[in-house]
């Protein structure tokens, strides 16, 4: 392979609902709800009054083939802080303010 010539490869972009986890296949444009629970994909930050961005995984099941799954952050990348609150630690920190 030339040094010259760039590498072609096929992506495939998939998001991933935070709150059913169900697999969306990238169409035009980015959904802004999940259509299986109507979960919001966008997460803002409260602290630093930003849009959270996306963090993404991918894997390569050819040379030639990436498929990129993004999902919705937990963590501001800014700031670093909690975006959502799941299961125990949700009821946790509620009791810890009314203590």
């Amino acid at each position: 392979m030339s040094k010259n010539k760039p590498v072609k490869f096929t992506l495939t972009i998939d998001i991933q609902c935070g709150g059913c986890g169900s697999l969306l296949h990238q169409g035009e444009g980015f959904p802004k709800f999940c259509p299986c629970c109507g979960a919001g994909l966008e997460r803002y930050c409260l602290r630093c009054q930003r849009k959270a961005e996306m963090f993404f995984e991918e894997w390569w099941p050819q040379d030639d083939h990436c498929i990129r799954t993004y999902s919705p952050a937990k963590r501001c990348s800014r700031c670093n802080a909690v975006l959502e609150m799941e299961g125990e630690n949700r009821n946790q920190d509620k009791e810890e303010y009314h203590n």
